[in-house]
């Protein structure tokens, strides 16, 4: 394995996407270490209170319907740019189509962007499709000042527009250094059209080596990957770690724990073919419905030989094994999204005998030593170096016409890992 240098903090990770080799000849050369970034607080304590009061004027034109009589959020979003053309939408029966919003006028400061691809998160996005949808901004009022959910009206409306990987090209330039064909990278929703301002798009320009199969995780779901990490503080480094679910997220995640110094990476899950996939990453793929994890890898290493376990899968009987597979004192950071009771998690078992310790590593809640840009720099630079493979996991693609038959295809998960949606000309 190419062991990387560590890298060097927020300036360096922002400036430079390639960090110096390690010389020939110098021994224990490190795998990357997440930078420990120090952080304005105060500045960010700014943010927050301008985005709370923000964000309870959108929720409550949101609540309303929109801006006014008659006018939901998307088309907004639609007015405002940020979705134009053939867009993928949820209604309120639970049903996905494709619908066509107009282009909405480019304002200053801003430049438009054809998508070329869009993946479709089969994690949080799922929790939006069908009459039994179970996303909690469905069914509470979500209140951000006091960041509590309370029975109520639902935070979000219907139709949902949703989406956060995507990759595309600028069409239509704000500026002389992003001129017509600048291939981009974002987390915009799953649209043909979008408008990105001229400080994301210079940010979040696609490296030259990269496809836009890669580009499309690497605003969200690459950095959701180096986050949890971060929330592992290094514990995994040198020692064995385990990750709890084969999907996306958990892949991503395995791969990066590995490059930050995880001696083994044990992969989990119950479908034989996303095991198969782990394997051909490299990993130590584990049947959980075959065996008992936790009892196999403490007889292996011994009850104290893996301190971190990741739990990707979003499943509360994963989170109850994660628990049982760390040591006393353990640490598991869980990644996933649990949706309702949390069935099969028995919290006076390993979890209070043994005095692990829980961390959400939720993407919203950056590690306090890291901000957005940094992540995706640091993460950036292990897809380059080919550490972690993003573009080549695999992937069903569908024009985006077919957008209902594409999301009903995660239904069959030991078939489809995850969904790409193509904008080709129609």
């Amino acid at each position: 394995m190419a062991r990387l240098p560590p890298s060097r903090g927020l300036a360096a990770a922002r400036a430079r996407s390639r960090p110096s080799r390690p010389r020939a000849g110098v021994r224990g050369a490190r795998a990357p270490q997440l930078p420990r970034l120090r952080v304005v607080r105060a500045r960010r304590a700014v943010r927050r209170r301008r985005g709370g009061a923000a964000r309870v004027r959108r929720v409550r034109a949101n609540q309303a319907g929109g801006g006014g009589p008659g006018v939901s959020l998307a088309d907004e979003l639609a007015e405002r740019g940020e979705i134009g053309g053939r867009t993928v939408r949820i209604k309120e029966n639970g049903a996905v189509e494709c619908h066509v919003y107009p282009l909405g006028s480019l304002t200053p400061g801003m430049v438009r962007v054809r998508t070329e691809l869009s993946v479709i998160s089969p994690g949080t996005e799922m929790t939006y499709i069908g009459r039994a949808a179970t996303n909690p901004y469905l069914h509470k009022t979500w209140d951000p000042e006091l960041r509590v959910f309370a029975a109520g009206a639902p935070t979000q409306d219907y139709p949902i527009v949703f989406g956060y990987r995507a990759a595309g090209t600028v069409v239509t330039s704000g500026g002389a250094d992003l001129p017509p064909g600048t291939r981009v990278f974002g987390k915009w929703r799953h649209t043909e059209f979008t408008a990105l301002s001229l400080a994301d798009a210079r940010a979040q320009l696609l490296p030259s080596e990269l496809s836009f199969e890669d580009g499309a995780d690497l605003a969200q779901m690459l950095p959701i990957a180096v986050n949890a990490v971060a929330y592992a503080e290094e514990r995994h480094a040198g020692a064995p770690t385990v990750v709890f679910g084969c999907g996306p997220v958990g892949l991503i995640l395995s791969q990066v724990a590995r490059a930050t110094g995880a001696t083994t990476v044990y992969a989990v899950d119950r479908i034989p073919q996303r095991l198969t996939i782990a394997k051909s990453l490299g990993l130590v793929p584990l049947d959980a419905g075959a065996e008992d994890v936790a009892r196999k890898l403490k007889s292996a290493h011994g009850a104290d030989g893996i301190p971190v376990a990741f739990e990707c899968s979003g499943s509360a009987r994963a989170l109850n094994e994660a628990t049982r597979v760390v040591r006393r004192r353990g640490t598991v950071v869980a990644v996933g999204f649990y949706q309702g009771e949390a069935a099969g998690l028995f919290l006076g078992d390993e979890f209070h005998h043994n005095g692990v310790e829980i961390r959400s590593g939720q993407i919203g809640n950056l590690h306090p030593r890291w901000e957005m840009g940094a992540l995706r720099a640091f993460g950036i630079d292990l897809v380059r170096r080919k550490t972690v493979i993003l573009g080549g996991l695999p992937r069903l693609s569908l024009p985006v016409e077919q957008a209902a038959s594409a999301f009903g295809a995660l239904a069959r998960p030991a078939e489809v890992l995850q969904v790409a949606l193509s904008y080709a000309d129609a």
